[in-house]
């Protein structure tokens, strides 16, 4: 056996040192190597606009100037400082959101040529640069009027009218060249609200957003954008969107909660009469056995006088039996709680973390003549459950809406609902 030959000492030493001394080269290589960084994973990846309450700011930059011979003549839109001073956005600023989503009547901009249309853009972001300058980060609705109102560009014609979808590809390109230059954390862009594309044919509305996202990306790479389903913006819709042809971890994903409608909706007609009809001012939340005889009770009043007309007869039995139904279903907090589990379900099954959902619209009418004398209690019962709801699960929201029938304010005294802002879990300044 050949034994290891013999190496001195002073040579061994060196070795030692010169090991010692390529060991911590290498650690401190392995240290600062952009190779050894932990691959982000969808879940880890935030979206640049991140926010936690907000308020739609409805009627701001909604009123267009009168429509003739098919345009907006003029600067398109009512001068907003006429109708809505910029100085209400640091009282929002006061009650403790931390943002706006901004719906911009669609009409002035779709309806446009190509240089009324940049102008009409530059006018619209310099109200989002004066929003911001006031500590409000701010969402760009491109928002569409109700179904219904006989306008060319409402949500269902922006995508069946003849060159409607062309000419919304080119305000979504106008508004994103102007959001791509704000910063991305105080600015993002919303594609398209409440969308009136039927969502049973798998993909149809899938190709027009890819269209959309597509085109707003390539021109704001780094800020996030805002999508939603089809069949209004709803659960429904959201629950039936593939989002996987589009998706990136900027994109946000918005859904609208209006449930349950006979609640919300009562004596209640947006557009038409249609809502009133269909769920009459009768109903109680959440939906108790007490409610329940309250409710019947007034129906019984409410429909007095039509007894004694046999043709009024199916007319009163359909809304009791609406009655029937909705009691029957009992709609309460837990059924609110189902609806976002729903939601999460469907962002899991796409690998979407929770905080890419986005609660864009909910919120309940204010009271008025005609309505039960709880309804007031209910409705603010009901913002609570939802807000609360949103919060727990980590979804920013924003509610419909500042002014008008929604609104923070009394509208007789202009005073602000401090009940409601409580509900809300907002600052009564």
């Amino acid at each position: 056996m050949i034994g290891r030959p013999h190496v001195p000492q002073f040579l061994t030493a060196r070795r030692d040192f010169w090991r010692s001394l390529l060991a911590a080269v290498l650690a401190l290589v392995v240290a600062v190597s952009p190779l050894t960084t932990p691959i982000a994973k969808a879940d880890d990846v935030q979206p640049a606009f991140r926010v936690k309450k907000g308020v739609n700011v409805f009627p701001f930059l909604w009123k267009p100037t009168a429509l003739k011979n098919g345009r907006f003549p003029g600067a398109g839109y009512v001068t907003v400082g006429s109708y809505f001073p910029l100085s209400n956005f640091s009282g929002i600023k006061a009650m403790g959101f931390d943002h706006v989503r901004l719906p911009v009547n669609v009409g002035p901009l779709v309806l446009a040529s190509a240089e009324e249309l940049q102008a009409r853009a530059d006018y619209v972001f310099a109200q989002v640069d004066a929003i911001s300058a006031l500590g409000l980060k701010v969402l760009v609705d491109i928002h569409t009027p109700d179904r219904g109102r006989d306008y060319p560009y409402d949500a269902q014609s922006l995508v069946e009218g003849s060159g409607m979808f062309d000419a919304l590809t080119r305000v979504v390109a106008a508004f994103a060249e102007r959001t791509a230059s704000r910063p991305t954390d105080w600015v993002a862009l919303e594609l398209f609200n409440e969308p009136q594309v039927e969502c049973q044919t798998v993909g149809l509305w899938e190709g027009y957003l890819k269209t959309l996202v597509s085109v707003a990306r390539r021109i704001a790479p780094d800020h996030t954008l805002v999508v939603t389903g089809a069949c209004g913006g709803g659960l429904f819709g959201l629950l039936r969107l593939d989002p996987s042809s589009f998706d990136d971890p900027n994109l946000l994903y918005s859904v609208h909660y209006y449930s349950p409608p006979e609640f919300i909706f009562q004596g209640y007609a947006p557009v038409t009469q249609d809502l009133a009809a269909r769920y009459p001012p009768l109903f109680r939340w959440p939906a108790t056995a007490e409610g329940a005889s309250e409710s019947v009770l007034a129906f019984g009043y409410s429909v007095a006088d039509l007894w004694s007309t046999p043709s009024s007869w199916g007319y009163i039995g359909s809304r009791f039996w609406k009655l029937v139904v909705y009691y029957a279903r009992g709609y309460d907090a837990g059924d609110i709680r189902q609806d976002f589990e729903r939601a999460l379900a469907w962002a899991e099954r796409y690998d979407i973390p929770r905080e890419r959902l986005y609660l864009g619209e909910f919120g309940a009418p204010r009271p008025k003549s005609g309505l039960l004398s709880d309804y007031n209690a209910d409705r603010l019962a009901w913002l609570s459950a939802v807000r609360r709801e949103a919060e727990a699960n980590g979804i920013p929201w924003s509610y419909w809406c500042y002014g008008s029938y929604f609104g923070l304010f009394d509208e007789a005294s202009g005073e602000q609902d401090a009940d409601m802002l409580v509900s809300l879990g907002l600052n009564n300044p």
